[in-house]
């Protein structure tokens, strides 16, 4: 089968390439969705379009810049990546509502990573890197069309390092918020909170003015729109404008302050308070990013913690948006956006860029009505940096830091979040919370893999422990995956149902016969005490011979060959139970329900679903009573077969057409306890005409004691 697939594989790859000359029209046709939608678009948008590019672009200006220090890189290169990032997406993406540039936890593990290699790269040539790397990786996942790979990653890690991130940002920008010079950032939590506090006598007065009259006035003109402007669009867009609103006023007032200044011993001017100072107008040259192989290899890890939360910030935000306006998107194609983006973005200055939540709301809240918004968004910015540098000169790095703290805050769960997660399972509570507190007290990348790795750690222990209820005369049944990687969990949950309600078949071993660690009796002992009350003393007398055991295999879409030797030895180890290997003539035998096509073709080739001894019965047909044909010796069910039965034959092959071995395999599970129980008395018989034995003495009664204790658990 294995060769099969890898022919089929090995033919389809050569026709791609035969084929790919004539298919690359349509190949670039789907890659570039601006292809489909530009032909029809309404004229009647271009003015919600305009309006949401445009305001985007107020908000992304100062934003981009304000990122950009968190990324430790000069705040030009955050408006290099909000121009290639909003008007590349225009042309491949899928999603109106989104717009991608750089964000805050982007650029916090950017920032990061440049702290990291300070000394031994710029913080450009690692910016430049990083974005390169993550946008390979995206690239290839958009090509393999590994989309699919992202749902495996859970929402609650998200928003656990989403929060971890914002509130880290938040602490990092509060010394310059405050005006405390001669604090490093990018050192831990904790010393950040410690060396600030032993500084603040050093405090500049007027930049502290400048942070808290910025972020009260941001804090201020949000609350008051939401309290009287409901509803009315021309007011929202007061709220949605207030970071470029609010960074106007303050660079006009810092002009206004700085007039003039002084001079330091060098003759270099002194300013009043700390400002950005020269922006460079324009773009940069082209440059192919570049770097050695041994630091390539250290921060391996670190570009890999990029990459997945670029991804996953993307995907989240494409699907939250598309979800809300009932429009759908392509993943793979949003990943080959995306990685294209990224590795256009990595040749003109720019650093990793993803999907932006506050940025895209905005979007939303203006009505926009194709990806064209983007376009304008990326033109308004190219506007800035050509024109409006200059003005940059005097913007206020505390003001700046009072609009990074108030976009980021948007990014902070509430508690009520977590709560929720709580309440609605403690798993997805716990590996938020680990991705929050690593993330905050250790480093993003390592709260992303903390979080990430709970995740699937929980994930494959409730694989391979799945939980049981009790359905009629169904004792356990797993109420998760039947998927099972761990095999041995599986055969020891089958074996202790046996335990528990048949009898053992095969021969009493002595004491010499014993293994030193063979402790099989006590255990069914356990076992049964649970299962029948404490109080009860139920012996192997009490308890009908095991027979056979169906296991239902409808929800199985695959099993590998780990699965299948685990089949076998469950097999031979209930066969051994049952009295097989001891006498030979028992009758004991594995079926199987509801098995996919695929599964099937699996089992057959491993010859699991054939019986183990050809005495067993191939055919037997159940003929209406009182016919000519009819007689003593016909086989008959010990119960009533469903249906109506006295109508026509039924045969124990079934109705399945995927049927290639009568028997063992079966449509239902009512279809394999009734040839279960045809079998196992023709097998009696059968045994006992072989004998010598009269077929209808002892085996009668012996049949109708099996039958009166006969328990069926579904597997």
């Amino acid at each position: 089968m294995a060769d099969r697939e890898l022919k089929q594989f090995g033919h389809s790859v050569v026709n791609w390439v035969k084929e790919f000359p004539k298919n690359s029209p349509r190949y670039i046709y789907e890659r570039l969705p601006i292809i489909k939608w530009l032909p029809k678009y309404n004229r009647t948008w271009a003015l919600r379009d305009i309006i949401a590019g445009i305001t985007v672009g107020l908000i992304v200006v100062p934003q981009g810049m304000s990122y950009a220090k968190v990324a430790g890189l000069p705040v030009q290169h955050g408006l290099y990546s909000a121009y290639i990032g909003a008007i590349f997406y225009c042309f491949m993406g899928t999603s109106k509502d989104l717009t991608i540039g750089p964000t805050a936890v982007i650029s916090l593990i950017t920032g990061e990573l440049v702290a990291e290699l300070a000394g031994r790269m710029t913080p450009q040539e690692v910016a430049a890197i990083s974005c390169i790397c993550v946008g390979a990786m995206t690239l290839i996942l958009g090509v393999l069309r590994l989309g699919i790979i992202l749902d495996f990653f859970p929402t609650t890690v998200l928003v656990g390092y989403t929060t971890g991130a914002a509130a880290t940002i938040v602490i990092q920008q509060i010394p310059k918020w405050l005006g405390v010079p001669g604090i490093n950032n990018r050192a831990p939590i904790y010393t950040i909170i410690i060396t600030m506090f032993q500084a603040i006598k050093t405090l500049s007065w007027l930049d502290l003015v400048f942070g808290l009259v910025g972020f009260f006035l941001l804090i201020g003109i949000g609350l008051a729109v939401d309290r009287w402007g409901r509803g009315k669009f021309s007011i929202q867009l007061i709220k949605i404008s207030r970071f470029f609103i609010v960074t106007v006023l303050a660079t006009a007032v810092s002009y206004a302050v700085n007039q003039n200044p002084g001079k330091d011993a060098k003759g270099q001017p002194v300013y009043r308070l700390s400002i950005l100072k020269t922006v460079p107008s324009g773009l940069p040259h082209p440059q192919v990013p570049g770097i050695s192989s041994e630091i390539f290899s250290e921060i391996v890890p670190k570009l890999f913690a990029i990459a997945l939360a670029t991804i996953l910030e993307h995907i989240a935000i494409a699907k939250a948006f598309a979800r809300r306006n009932r429009y759908q998107i392509d993943t793979n194609q949003e990943l080959l956006a995306l990685g294209a983006a990224n590795v256009t973005a990595s040749f003109f200055g720019a650093y990793t860029v993803t999907g932006s939540f506050s940025r895209s709301a905005v979007k939303f809240q203006c009505g926009v009505k194709s990806p064209f918004a983007g376009f304008v968004t990326g033109a308004l910015v190219l506007l800035a940096l050509y024109f409006l540098t200059p003005a940059f000169f005097y913007i206020p790095d505390a003001a700046l830091s009072a609009v990074i703290m108030v976009a980021v805050s948007t990014l902070i769960s509430p508690p009520s979040v977590f709560i929720q997660f709580f309440k609605v399972n403690l798993w997805d509570f716990l590996s938020s919370q680990v991705a929050l507190w690593v993330t905050i007290f250790v480093s993003v990348e390592t709260g992303i893999a903390a979080g990430v790795g709970f995740s699937l750690l929980v994930l494959l222990f409730r694989i391979a422990r799945p939980n049981f209820h009790v359905l009629r005369q169904l004792k356990d049944r797993p109420d998760e995956s039947t998927t099972f990687p761990n095999i041995e969990a599986f055969q020891t949950w089958v074996l202790d149902e046996v335990y528990k309600y048949t009898r053992f078949g095969g021969r009493v071993k002595s004491v010499k016969e014993k293994l030193w660690s063979d402790d099989l009796e006590v255990h069914i002992s356990k076992l049964r005490k649970i299962a029948h009350g404490a109080d009860s003393n139920i012996t192997d007398n009490d308890l009908p011979n095991l027979r056979s055991v169906i296991l239902d295999f409808s929800a199985v879409n695959n099993v590998d060959s780990t699965g299948l030797q685990g089949l076998f030895d469950l097999r031979e180890l209930l066969r051994d139970y049952a009295g097989v290997t001891d006498y030979p003539s028992t009758f004991f035998e594995v079926h199987f329900v509801g098995i996919q096509a695929n599964v099937l073709n699996v089992l057959e080739l491993s010859g699991i679903t054939r019986p183990v001894d050809p005495i067993a019965l191939q055919k037997v047909e159940v003929l209406e009573e009182g016919t000519d044909e009819a007689s003593d010796s016909d086989i008959k069910p010990v119960r009533p077969v469903p249906g109506d039965v006295g109508s026509a034959a039924i045969s124990v092959l079934g109705s399945s057409p995927f049927l290639k071995e009568a028997g063992l395999v079966h449509l239902t599970v009512r279809d394999a306890v009734d040839s279960v129980l045809i079998r196992a008395q023709s097998w009696d018989s059968n045994v006992s005409k072989s004998d010598g034995q009269n077929a209808g003495s002892d085996s009668d009664s012996n049949s109708d004691i099996k039958e009166s204790k006969t328990d069926i658990h579904y597997v």
